[in-house]
């Protein structure tokens, strides 16, 4: 019985996880993807190295986009299989 136990035990912890390359890649990705969609460009290239937070990768990068900034944040569980894409549009254009 403890053997089960134990085979268990490492089935579950062994999950693979993505190395910061093939998430800075997944995630340049994704974000040039939905900017696509939105936007009409693929501008990420070559940005930040992700962080391992939480049991996840974080990535994010800004880049120049009319007349303010495109900032896309990327999350990615740490075996690659769910993901989250957020942008803003930071302009510096004054709204009246």
């Amino acid at each position: 019985m403890a053997s089960g136990f134990l085979l268990l035990g490492c089935a579950t912890q062994h999950r693979t996880t993505m190395s910061s390359t093939q998430a800075k890649t997944l995630a340049q990705q994704l974000a040039n993807d939905e900017a696509f969609t939105r936007y009409g460009c693929r501008p990420f290239h070559d940005g930040q190295t992700p962080r391992f937070e939480q049991g996840r990768w974080v990535w994010s990068d800004r880049h120049g986009y009319g007349k303010g900034d495109l900032e896309a944040s990327v999350m990615i569980a740490a075996d690659g299989s769910t993901h989250e894409v957020n942008f803003d549009v930071l302009t510096n254009e004054l709204l009246y």
